[in-house]
Parts: structure tokens; C-alpha cells; sequence
């Protein structure tokens, strides 16, 4: 009888608690965690890089906010829709192929555009 309860009962409750904490947490771990996952520090760095037509620190932080963006991603997959995910992946790497460039003004509306969905992400 109590092995019943806890099947029908208390099992399934802390299960769907369990999945709604992990869906309302996406601004939570989009947070950095360490050193190597600051992507928002990174993209305002970038910025500065940019405006200052520094592009050989330029393409070192690009790189560097691809792989952050590798790390953010996989703790906010199960909370964040994926075509934000898609948006931002694609935002980097536009940013990115303005850096080779060296397309000042293509990178910074994309700066931008990253600051939106950033703001955006996992609200």
C-alpha cells in the first residue's frame, strides 16, 4: 500500500516540480560559471575591439565567444526554445565572418542583435 502511494502519488508531483524547475531556469544558467563561459563579457569586449579596429584581438575574442557559447548551450538546452538557441548560434556567427571581413558595421548590428536575444534568453 505505502509502495503505491508513493508511485501514484508522490513520484509523478516531484517529477513535474523536477521539469519545471529545469524549464524556468534558463536565465539562470545563462549565467557564466566560470572562466571560460563568459560570452556577454565577451561580446562587450568584442564591441570595444571593434570600435577601436583592433582585429587581431578581435578574432581571438570571436573564437573565444564561440567556444563559450558551446558551453552555455548545453546547460541551456532543455529550458531555452531551440530557435532562440539557432538565432544566437547564427548571430555569433555572422559576427564572426564580419571579424574576417573586417565589416565594422555588419558586426556592430549584430552586436546588437546578440544584446536583444541575450536579454531575451530564458525569460
Amino acid at each position: 500500500m505505502k509502495t503505491r502511494f508513493w508511485l501514484l502519488y508522490v513520484l509523478p508531483i516531484f517529477l513535474i516540480l523536477v521539469f519545471v524547475a529545469i524549464m524556468a531556469s534558463g536565465a539562470f544558467l545563462k549565467k557564466p560559471f566560470g572562466t571560460d563561459d563568459r560570452l556577454l563579457e565577451s561580446i562587450q569586449t568584442l564591441e570595444k575591439q571593434v570600435e577601436g579596429k583592433k582585429w587581431t584581438e578581435a578574432k581571438s575574442q570571436v573564437n573565444y565567444a564561440m567556444k563559450a557559447w558551446d558551453k552555455i548551450v548545453n546547460r541551456i538546452q532543455f529550458s531555452v526554445e531551440r530557435e532562440t538557441i539557432y538565432d544566437i548560434l547564427g548571430t555569433l556567427a555572422r559576427i564572426k565572418g564580419g571579424v574576417t571581413a573586417e565589416d565594422d558595421k555588419a558586426i556592430m548590428e549584430e552586436i546588437y542583435y546578440f544584446y536583444v536575444l541575450w536579454d531575451n534568453l530564458g525569460d
